[in-house]
């Protein structure tokens, strides 16, 4: 049976490029949306810490925020000159925030979280 397609394979002698190769060099993912023109900049070394580092560099790593849509998602890969250093804004990763859970339960009743998590 042969391989699946691959839309982010550019060649099949040559293995796709992936976010850590674009990572361990420094680079600049750019993604714009063609629907509502929409650009954001992200450094790959924060892409790898919240996505697969073995994932394609070309694949969008998130719908658009602006109109909701991956359809129209563009990436660009740019290895940032001495001119980019303090005039391109880059969208960063500031930190992870944890969700506390709540849920009602009866006075005196025994809060068993597998039994909870199983009903869900």
């Amino acid at each position: 049976m042969p391989e699946g397609y691959s839309k982010y394979h550019r060649h099949p002698g040559k293995p796709a490029r992936t976010l850590q190769d674009a990572a361990n060099d420094q680079q600049i993912i750019i993604v714009r949306c063609d629907h509502c023109r929409r650009l954001v900049n992200y450094l790959a070394t924060d892409l790898v810490q919240v996505l697969n580092p073995s994932r394609p560099v070309y694949a969008p790593p998130f719908a658009c925020s602006k109109c909701g849509t991956a359809n129209y998602m563009i990436v660009h890969v740019k290895t940032p000159s001495l001119a980019d250093h303090g005039h391109l804004v880059i969208r960063r990763l500031l930190g992870v925030k944890s969700v506390w859970e709540w849920g009602n339960r009866a006075l005196g009743d025994q809060l068993e979280r597998d039994k909870d998590l199983k009903r869900k």
